[in-house]
């Protein structure tokens, strides 16, 4: 195995043998961290046909891809280095991963996406969004919430890169080897992401309903509150599981562009919407433990925020959220 991940990535101006291994240690960084993702990463996914994919088919296309070996390995320490810190070879190691990760992809991304590249890159996408998710140090007081910089946003417009690579690869996603994992999760959010043919308000919180403008006629069409609003109100009945965990996160990358605009202004009804999901996955982080990298201090700040606002509504609706990250509302506090 280390050999072979040396003939891959050495020709593309990568690593050499020995220069990335430990003293006395019996493999190389890159085998330990190849290997850490295999046997550990891949456990936290509870689909098992994505998790089979994620172990072998995966792997064997990595080994003639290096961008998305280089994902991999990056993957593999992000995890080694946030639960075991202080090793500062690995750390270095991690940051050049990702670094050559990045550059690769995005030149991969400039050609077209093809039966032969998709794979790679359907793969590649599925884990790149994750050095965003966990910063090794994040702090409520960094949100673009708080900071009002619009770039410290960016991690939450890069979850949805696997929806726009999976739409552009239908002409031949059936001979891909996720063809069979995506199918099957579908199949598990079936209806909860779905708002094609509802109207109106049946069903919302009718708190949330007013805050965002719903009423009896609203589409998705004329609210860019409503589906966000209606995959929220499914999720919050789903049971806490290891699989439905996983279900919300698809979520966050299936906000659309103008919603996310409303959100990159700190609108308020927006941010409650978000927050409602932030409140949900901090409740289900043992799952999912890369929320406690980014995600929970996200929510802190949105209540920090919004805690200030005269309206009732608002204040009301952040008591969930808050509760479930952790934070003590001003007004709880005497």
């Amino acid at each position: 195995m280390e050999t072979k991940i040396y003939e891959l990535l050495g020709p593309c101006g990568g690593i050499a043998p020995n220069t990335l291994k430990e003293r006395d240690a019996s493999h190389s960084i890159p085998t330990i961290a190849l290997q850490h993702f295999i046997k550990n990463c891949t456990g936290y996914t509870p689909i098992a046909s994505m998790r089979n994919v994620m172990r072998t088919d995966m792997i064997q296309v990595a080994f003639s891809s290096p961008y998305l070996m280089y994902t991999i390995l990056g993957v593999g320490l992000l995890h080694l280095n946030r639960v075991s810190p202080g090793n500062h070879l690995r750390q270095l190691a991690e940051a050049y991963f990702w670094q050559q990760a990045v550059r690769l992809y995005q030149k991969a991304l400039s050609a077209k996406l093809t039966r032969e590249n998709m794979d790679a890159i359907l793969s590649a996408c599925l884990f790149m969004g994750l050095t965003s998710l966990c910063p090794e140090k994040f702090e409520p007081t960094d949100s673009w919430v708080l900071t009002n910089k619009p770039g410290a946003m960016n991690w939450i417009c890069l979850q949805s890169g696997v929806r726009c690579i999976i739409e552009l690869s239908q002409p031949f996603l059936a001979d891909s080897i996720w063809a069979t994992a995506f199918a099957e999760s579908a199949n598990k959010e079936w209806g909860l992401f779905d708002c094609t043919g509802h109207i109106g308000r049946e069903g919302l919180d009718p708190v949330l309903a007013d805050l965002c403008g719903v009423d009896d006629f609203t589409t998705e069409q004329t609210n860019l509150y409503y589906a966000p609003l209606k995959y929220i109100t499914g999720l919050s009945g789903l049971e806490k599981t290891a699989v439905n965990a996983s279900i919300c996160t698809s979520f966050i990358g299936r906000l659309e562009h103008g919603f996310l605009g409303l959100l990159r202004e700190r609108d308020p009804p927006a941010l409650i919407i978000l927050s409602q999901w932030m409140g949900m996955m901090c409740t289900m982080s043992q799952w999912q433990p890369w929320v406690e990298g980014r995600v929970r201090q996200e929510c802190v700040a949105i209540c920090m925020y919004l805690e200030n606002s005269p309206d009732p509504r608002i204040r009301g609706l952040l008591e969930f959220p808050a509760k479930s990250s952790g934070y003590t509302l001003k007004w709880n506090r005497q």
